[in-house]
């Protein structure tokens, strides 16, 4: 049994609103959709991970979490290249541990009462 309160509903409520998409329309052609950026040869950015690091005199994350980040992708694009992925991939963790040493000895210079020595 169905009741039905004067002045409600007196005109039919449409089916869409506006700006509704159809639930079960096709999906869009991928041709709409951005094409996605070419991709970057693990060598490459190896070379620039390298060359960052070795002109940092600072470790160049913020935290250990992002150093961590960035020690697996080097690994990560070292596995893809082959040998000479794995050659500077050894000389960007050498560079990187270069890094976290200089940033110890500025933590614990005023421990042990040493002045702070500029690496440059």
């Amino acid at each position: 049994m169905t009741v039905r309160l004067a002045g409600y509903y007196n005109l039919p409520m449409p089916r869409f609103a506006a700006q509704q998409s159809d639930l079960f329309a096709p999906a869009p052609a991928p041709s709409d959709q951005a094409p996605a950026p070419p991709p970057i040869d693990p060598i490459v950015e190896l070379h620039q991970m390298l060359a960052l690091v070795r002109a940092a005199e600072r470790l160049p994350w913020p935290d250990l979490p992002a150093a961590m980040e960035w020690e697996y992708r080097v690994l990560f694009l070292a596995g893809q290249s082959g040998a000479e992925g794995q050659r500077l991939a050894s000389a960007i963790m050498d560079e990187t541990e270069r890094l976290f040493a200089a940033q110890e000895r500025e933590q614990l210079a005023p421990a042990y009462g040493e002045a702070k020595t500029d690496l440059a």
